[in-house]
């Protein structure tokens, strides 16, 4: 039986033929590192594709709004969310558009998962902004550490653009898992840094180990062409921040119809570029669950009046006629929510948040939500002169539980 000795020091000098050196380096604690004959370095990490810190870092989903290039109603300061766990805030109030790109049946090169994301500047000119707030209990791990935050980018339309890499910090004057309302007060012009929220502060990013970047302030410029190119670079995290973000944003102005394609996006632990690796589907929807969990099938847009045996919620009246609490249900959200969400409920059959009769095929009276907590939320209506006990009654709902 033989012994592996992780040794924490400076790399030693090359093995001799068909021998293998095995290593702990001592400036990157958290990789295990092989040198061959050739004193070539291989690197054995603990952390593959599956420890991305990042959510939905493939853009396999997208909950709340369509496959297709689509008008979203855009904000100038919050995050409106598009693709799971990503937010997107524009300097100009104008609808832009968002498109799962789907690969499957035209791989591009370069590009590894099916699925990418594509933001859109619709009409007037603007600069635009993606991120992605981890809540504490996935980064507190990281303060004081090294991370790298890589992501591969394209254009598909205009010309070629500067687009900045950047992780923010809530800082230790923030409130943990609380991020500002006004996410971006101020975009400022092409350039110049977006002015972010209170207690938001971009980490500097650290002077080596780039990756198709160039360090400017705060932040990691990227040359972005029509091509898939990898950017990247390593930051050293604070020991005392609350939350942490990760930002694209453009450092020029979009022109109208002007786009960004997003990749492959990761935030690893250490210095090391990383294979991406997806993860298993129902790993990564149970993920975005946390979040943000809804009735309605997967590839629906929550919407009122979707119709029936849509994915709603069902329960049977237990009393008749229009009396209160004629009509109730209760829906275990799929996986335990972060907190207590906003939950918004919605007619599958009519434009309206009443409850629906199924079996009477006519809407029940006010409806109203009850027990919101974490796991599950009621809804309960009064019936109307036509309600009979053991009508089945429906109803969709969706639970918005992000940072």
């Amino acid at each position: 039986m033989g012994k592996l000795t992780l040794l924490r020091e400076a790399v030693p000098a090359a093995p001799g033929a068909n021998y293998v050196d095995i290593l702990q380096d001592s400036t990157d604690p958290f990789r295990i590192k092989a040198i061959d004959s050739r004193g070539v370095v291989h690197t054995l990490s603990r952390y593959t594709g599956s420890d991305n810190f990042l959510y939905n870092g493939d853009f396999v989903l997208r909950q709340r709004v369509a496959a297709a290039l689509t008008n979203f109603t855009g904000s100038t300061t919050a995050r409106v969310y598009t693709a799971d766990r990503w937010g997107h805030t524009t300097g100009n109030a104008t609808t832009p558009q968002y498109q799962q790109v789907d690969t499957n049946a035209a791989p591009e090169s370069n590009s590894g998962p099916r699925y990418y994301g594509l933001w859109k500047q619709l009409t007037n000119a603007a600069k635009i902004c993606l991120s992605q707030t981890l809540p504490a209990n996935d980064c507190l791990e990281l303060r004081g550490q090294k991370v790298r935050f890589q992501v591969k980018l394209r254009k598909t339309v205009g010309a070629d653009k500067t687009v900045c890499l950047g992780i923010l910090q809530l800082t230790s004057a923030g409130t943990v898992d609380t991020m500002p309302a006004s996410f971006i007060p101020a975009f400022n012009g092409a350039g110049v840094d977006p002015t972010f929220g209170t207690n938001l502060s971009l980490i500097a990013p650290d002077a080596d180990k780039l990756d198709n970047t160039v360090v400017s302030g705060n932040k990691l410029t990227c040359a972005i062409t029509s091509a898939w190119q990898r950017f990247s670079g390593v930051f050293t995290l604070p020991s005392n921040f609350k939350n942490l973000a990760v930002v694209i944003f453009t450092n020029d102005v979009l022109a109208a119809s002007d786009d960004l394609a997003v990749s492959e996006a990761g935030l690893y632990l250490g210095q090391d570029i990383m294979d991406f690796g997806t993860r298993e589907y129902i790993d990564a929807l149970a993920r975005c669950q946390h979040f943000y969990a809804k009735t309605f099938a997967i590839g629906t847009v929550p919407v009122q009046n979707a119709g029936i045996n849509t994915g709603e919620e069902k329960g049977v009246a237990g009393k008749a006629g229009a009396v209160a609490n004629a009509g109730i249900i209760d829906w275990r959200f799929p996986v335990p929510m972060r907190i207590t969400p906003g939950v918004t409920i919605f007619n599958p059959a009519a434009a309206n948040a009443l409850m629906r009769n199924l079996t009477g095929a006519a809407d029940m009276g006010a409806t109203a939500l009850t027990a919101q907590l974490d796991a599950s939320a009621m809804a309960i209506a009064t019936g109307v002169a036509a309600t009979a006990v053991g009508d089945q009654v429906g109803l969709h709902f969706t639970a918005d539980a992000e940072l």
